[in-house]
Order: C-alpha cells, then structure tokens, then sequence
C-alpha cells in the first residue's frame, strides 16, 4: 500500500449511495497534494468582501475564469 493511503479497515457499504448502488469512494484511493501560496498579514479585505471572495487575504484571491472551451 502506497505510504500516503489511509490504511483503515472499512465496510464498502458504507459508501455506496443507496439509491444508486455507486460507489462514493474507490477502495484504494490517494491523498491531494494542495499548493498554497505564502501570504503576508500586511492587507485584508473588509469581512463583507472577505466573505464574497473567500479569502481575506488579496495576494491568495485567485478568481476563477471560465475560458471558451468551458461549457
């Protein structure tokens, strides 16, 4: 088993949606890597912008633009 797995027992009942009989989650899966940019407390937004952006920090908004090729 790869080192960054979880190694815990689990009933695959447990995760398939009753309705549906699909799995939620495969049987091995595999951790996310995240990047997250460094950010220095210099400007915040105001709370009420902070909330709308989702970040309070300006250097760690990062908009997303939907491109043509997007549907």
């Amino acid at each position: 088993m790869n080192k960054y797995q979880y190694d815990h027992n689990y009933n695959a009942e447990m995760l398939v949606s009753p309705e549906f009989k699909i799995p939620v989650m495969p049987k091995e899966f595999e951790l996310a890597t995240a990047y997250v940019p460094y950010q220095v407390m210099n400007k915040i937004y105001e709370p009420m912008k902070a909330l709308m952006k989702g970040t309070i920090f300006p250097e760690l908004y990062r908009p997303y633009v939907k491109k043509k090729h997007d549907r």
